[in-house]
């Protein structure tokens, strides 16, 4: 997992995420429960959360550690135990996501060829993990999102669905997968709304309300009002006539940091005053955000109420994880939800209509 990734108010929730608890695993005690329980108490989450973003990946890399010795030692002292395909299941997703963690082909590989052999065995009930396990890996392995992936993905995950519609996973699958689908909304809205009625999760539930929102705002003017910290009324309907990037952002998210840095670096490739650029802090403390104004230089009208995700503006326009960079047209039109990706091209296109 990529440590930059844009931190969500609801964090993934694929099993991927369970791999990354930062616990202590006890060394095989003798007895089946006993070990077991100490193997599953690694999804339990994190205790401590490190100041800095070497002391989390260095956190990450014991707990990736610790968990497959664990599931080894386990593997070794009970050979006959019923969960034995469950942990030989774990040890191959523990073993490709330190693959990833490491960029280590060879520790991928011997992950690959776990599930390979899983195969050949499986039981029915065994084969829907294992099924469930290719689509994951999939995801895990997107290092560049073409569009012949994401279809790849996309398929993949469908492919489950019609196999396992009961399946208690299937709307986290399909929200998750929907999310590589920002600039093709009819696809990203059509994977949303198969994944609603299958949430019982209420994070869940409120994550694919707020994705659903903000998809079906494309191509809508958007309603946002505000008084800047700067002390300006905001009113984008004020602002028509070129178009505006909207920024949510929050100071103490170091990826947030770099997305202001990136529409900075935009506005230089841009002619002057060609486009508008708002900002919206998702900072619960003011201090966060007068930190990033000065460090920054910011200038754009910045709306902040201390709320955080509870604002009511926030909440209006489903945003749920930052940084998050909005496009809208001349006419106030929503025109993109991913904006941070090829900022300059999207801008241009834009004023190409004009």
């Amino acid at each position: 997992m990529n440590l930059t990734t844009p931190l969500r108010r609801l964090r993934p929730l694929l099993a991927i995420a369970a791999a990354f608890a930062l616990h202590s695993a006890a060394a095989c005690a003798g007895d089946a429960g006993t070990d077991w329980k100490a193997i599953t108490d690694l999804d339990a989450g994190p205790r401590e959360k490190p100041p800095t973003e070497e002391g989390a990946r260095l956190m990450i890399h014991a707990h990736l550690v610790r968990q497959e010795k664990a599931l080894r030692a386990f593997l070794g002292a009970h050979p006959e135990d019923a969960r034995i395909f469950e942990a030989r299941l774990r040890l191959a997703r523990a073993l490709q996501i330190r693959g990833d963690f490491e960029n280590s082909d060879k520790v991928r590989a011997e992950g690959h060829r776990l599930l390979d052999d899983l195969e050949k065995s499986a039981t029915p009930a065994q084969r829907v993990e294992l099924d469930f396990a290719k689509v994951t890996r999939l995801m895990r392995n997107l290092r560049e999102v073409t569009p012949a992936r994401r279809e790849e993905v996309r398929a993949a995950a469908r492919k489950f669905q019609e196999a396992h519609p009961a399946d208690r996973r299937l709307a986290a699958l399909l929200a998750e997968v929907a999310t590589l689908f920002d600039t093709q909304p009819k696809v990203k809205e059509a994977l949303l709304a198969d994944a609603q009625p299958l949430a019982q999760d209420a994070e869940l539930k409120a994550r694919i309300a707020d994705d659903l929102k903000r998809v079906r705002l494309l191509g809508e003017v958007v309603p946002l009002s505000f008084t800047s910290v700067q002390g300006r009324d905001i009113k984008l309907a004020d602002l028509r006539g070129r178009p505006v990037l909207i920024v949510f952002f929050a100071g103490a998210s170091r990826p947030s940091v770099g997305a202001i840095a990136n529409v900075q670096n935009t506005l230089t490739e841009l002619p002057p005053s060609s486009v508008h650029v708002l900002g919206v802090s998702l900072d619960d403390k003011r201090e966060a955000l007068d930190a990033v104004l000065k460090t920054r230089a910011l200038t754009w009208p910045v709306a902040f109420d201390g709320k955080s995700w509870e604002s009511p503006l926030v909440r209006a326009l489903g945003i749920n994880a930052v940084p998050t960079v909005w496009l809208l047209d001349a006419r106030g039109r929503l025109r993109s939800l991913n904006a941070l990706d090829g900022t300059t091209s999207q801008v241009r296109l834009l004023l190409r209509e004009r």
